[in-house]
């Protein structure tokens, strides 16, 4: 190396690999080396021209140039050594073209004796600098003098010179047309054309040009800094399908790699997928065979490749499905016709049930009967035996819904000429529709049963019985004089808000009402009802029956002109008796509610009442009736009836003469004022207001009825009352068992029979004692 060109010799900083792998991930035999046999690949005997290179050879046999240096190596024609395609001009770089060529051609071509250090090789050429030459312009340099007569390489450190120097000349060698001396040429440099043997440097400035185009992310160079192709060592990777598949189903293909890695499937009939485990949709026999994935990672792993099988078996033909009816009457025993219209030779045959009943056991021919009792959905799956496929379809009967035409004008529910359809079943609707000019429904005796029942026109109940076992909806009107209508099913039912007659809640569940009106009897015989917020009317001469484990839920009133005998309310569970009659007197239940009463609750029961005569009723009596599951765990021992005059703001212990577990029931003598709410509480909880004890006597003067006083105490317990004349004589005694707290109305029998005159009232009670005086007329 001439002193005066050392300072200029630079290190490239460029280091090239050998390919390990092609770019299928596979590990060639000879690193770096994809050996081409032309005659395979029906290419030309060489020589080579620049034109059938670029246009056949190449476009053919590259290699992604992303990802590596194509480097061709063959016989050239034309006393060419090689040539290479410069880079597109993303550094802005002088005596560069914008675009450098297309990927298809990017790279090297060497001829072959011009190529490496061992093999026939030419004298002169036989050091490899032929590659580092061009290597040099695939980077984006030029030759070191121009390609002109002092031409300009873009290298401020190189010297012009006259053109190429084509062997090894002493230094200095001067050019004739270009000052450059005293140094000359720098025929050493790997752009002149000189010997291998005299090339030995890139200078500075074309070190500068290398890194730039580096640098400046030009395409096909800077990206393959990070090229998959330079990868280490292969990541594990395995491929499965979900194994034999039906067709017109899906397939599913899965693949397992390392964290991170993409996935790159290929199969038949032109399948690609980038998904790691992607999804065959309705797969055909088109698509069976082997399916290839190709595993890639970031992590330096060189990628790799799996493969599966994937086996489509043949799926019978969808079933065709007839029946030999779609439409029929369940109450007429119905019998019907399923078969198949296209049957698959050594079939497996099974039929299920998707809804309704009517399937015999054991159905696998491809024809049976079935026995419906309601609309009803049949699904035949047909086999394939050995492939694991089968086809399925399914087929419908429908009940016949019931419509009320009236046409044999006989108005009998149970006439089948009268319904279009068939006659109401359990299992069926039925609609009486409005606006008919024939005879509407009436049923006098026999059991009427219908699923929901849909009543727009008039209905008649002289007899006999209508069976719910649905809803209850429509407009029309009801006309009840005899008969019952009753609840059947199981589980909720709606009732229209009605008059009814006779009404009979059976089934189980919860059934649910508005405000109706019962006129005669409300039987609850299973289920519960529910009025929700509305109100249920008892008329004056209606009964309810009622059990612990079916009950009316909610609120149910009714309205008795009270007289002096005993009055339960139609067993509403409130009976009521009076000296003197109360008089028209309206009293509303609510149950399933427990109210805050004092420190503690109430039973899931109260009554309001309101009597025409609340007061001076000469010591009325209340018994309270209960439910045991109302007692809100309340103990049956502790009772008391308690009351609010202000609808449950306020409350007093009014206390309980009589307990009476076995007919559930607590009693109350001498009650002074009906009118408010009353319920039962525990006597501890129920917080009495605080009461004064005060004696009251009425009529004064008292008659030939006897006399009356109301007591008011804080404490429950015996009273003695005595009647003394003015001579202080005791003319007259009477002990009371008990009174309760607050304030009772006493009479006093025989007290009628007393002559007239002044008399003297003494109450005692726990060592209290009033004196009043009363008169007898």
């Amino acid at each position: 190396m001439p002193a005066p060109f050392q300072p200029l010799r630079a290190d490239a900083q460029f280091q090239f690999v050998l390919a390990p792998r092609d770019p299928n991930g596979n590990p060639l035999p000879e690193p770096g080396i994809d050996r081409i046999d032309r005659s395979a690949w029906g290419f030309d005997a060489p020589p080579y021209e620049q034109g059938y290179i670029d246009s056949i050879i190449k476009p053919g046999t590259d290699w992604n140039p992303d990802q590596y240096v194509n480097i061709w190596v063959l016989q050239l024609g034309g006393n060419v050594l090689g040539y290479a395609q410069y880079p597109d001009n993303t550094a802005g770089l002088g005596g560069l073209s914008p675009l450098g060529g297309a990927p298809a051609t990017d790279g090297v071509v060497i001829l072959y004796s011009a190529f490496g250090r061992v093999g026939t090789l030419l004298t002169n050429y036989d050091q490899g600098r032929t590659l580092t030459h061009e290597l040099g312009h695939w980077l984006g340099l030029r030759h070191i003098w121009g390609d002109a007569v002092c031409g300009d390489d873009y290298c401020a450190d190189t010297p012009p010179q006259d053109g190429p120097n084509l062997g090894c000349p002493a230094f200095p060698h001067l050019s004739v047309n270009c000052p450059n001396g005293p140094s000359g040429d720098m025929f050493m440099n790997f752009l002149d054309y000189s010997p291998d043997a005299c090339m030995e440097l890139f200078s500075a400035d074309q070190k500068s040009r290398m890194q730039a185009v580096m640098a400046a992310s030009t395409p096909r160079r800077a990206v393959l800094l990070t090229s998959p192709a330079l990868c280490t060592g292969t990541p594990v990777a395995a491929t499965a399908s979900s194994g034999p598949v039906c067709a017109g189903s899906s397939a599913q293909l899965t693949a397992t790699g390392p964290a991170g890695a993409s996935y790159d499937w290929t199969g038949p009939n032109g399948f690609s997928s980038t998904l790691q485990n992607p999804v065959l949709p309705a797969v055909t026999a088109a698509q069976a065979g082997i399916y290839t994935v190709h595993v890639a990672v970031t992590t330096g792993a060189c990628p790799t490749t799996a493969s599966t099988t994937l086996v489509v078996n043949p799926s019978p033909p969808t079933p065709l499905l007839a029946t030999s009816t779609t439409a029929f009457c369940p109450s007429a025993s119905a019998s019907v016709t399923l078969s198949v219209t296209n049957p698959l030779p050594g079939g497996e045959y099974s039929w299920s049930v998707v809804s309704g009943d009517g399937l015999p056991a054991g159905a696998t021919t491809p024809s049976i009967g079935v026995t419906p009792t309601q609309s009803s959905t049949y699904l035949l799956t047909v086999a394939l035996p050995g492939s694991g496929c089968a086809a399925s379809a399914t087929v419908s009967v429908q009940v016949l819904t019931p419509i009320w035409s009236g046409a044999a004008g006989t108005g009998s529910w149970f006439d089948a000429a009268n319904w279009t359809g068939c006659v109401p079943s359990r299992s069926t609707d039925a609609l009486i529709p409005a606006g008919l000019s024939t005879p509407y429904p009436t049923i006098s005796g026999g059991t009427a049963e219908v699923r929901t029942l849909t009543q727009q026109g008039p209905l008649t109940l002289t007899g006999g019985e209508l069976d719910l076992y649905g809803d209850y909806t429509g407009t029309g009107p009801l006309s009840q004089t005899g008969g019952t209508v009753a609840t059947r099913g199981d589980g909720p039912q709606s009732l229209r808000s009605l008059t009814y007659q006779t009404l009979a809640i059976g089934g189980t569940g919860t059934k649910t009402i508005g405000a109706a009106t019962i006129t005669q009897a409300l039987a609850m015989s299973g289920a519960l009802l529910n009025t929700g917020t509305a109100v249920l009317t008892m008329a004056p001469t209606a009964i309810l029956s009622e059990t612990d484990a079916s009950y009316v839920l909610g609120q149910v009133q009714t309205t008795h002109v009270v007289g002096t005998t005993p009055d339960s309310f139609g067993n509403l569970g409130l009976t009521l008796t009076a000296a003197v009659a109360p008089g028209s007197t309206t009293l509303r239940r609510t149950t399933g509610q427990p109210l805050s009463v004092g420190r503690g609750q109430s039973i899931s029961r109260y009554y309001d009442v309101a009597a025409a005569v609340s007061r001076g009723l000469q010591g009325a009596t209340l018994t309270h009736y209960y439910l045991p599951h109302e007692l809100n765990n309340l103990a049956e021992s502790q009772l008391v009836l308690v009351k609010s005059p202000d609808a449950g703001s306020t409350w007093s212990s009014e206390g309980a003469t009589q307990r009476d577990a076995t007919a559930r029931a607590v009693s109350r003598r001498y009650v002074a004022d009906l009118n408010g709410r009353w319920t039962l509480a525990a006597g501890p909880d129920a917080s009495p207001a605080a009461t004064a004890y005060a004696i009251n006597a009425f009529p004064v003067p008292f008659s030939a009825d006897g006399l009356s006083f109301q007591v008011t105490t804080p404490t429950a317990g015996p009273l003695a009352v005595q009647l003394y004349d003015v001579l202080g004589r005791v003319i007259y005694s009477h002990d009371v068992a008990t009174v309760e707290v607050g304030t009772s109305i006493v009479n006093l029998p025989g007290s009628g029979s007393l002559r007239p005159g002044k008399y003297i009232l003494v109450v005692r009670q726990a060592g209290q004692q009033v004196r009043l005086n009363v008169e007898r007329e």
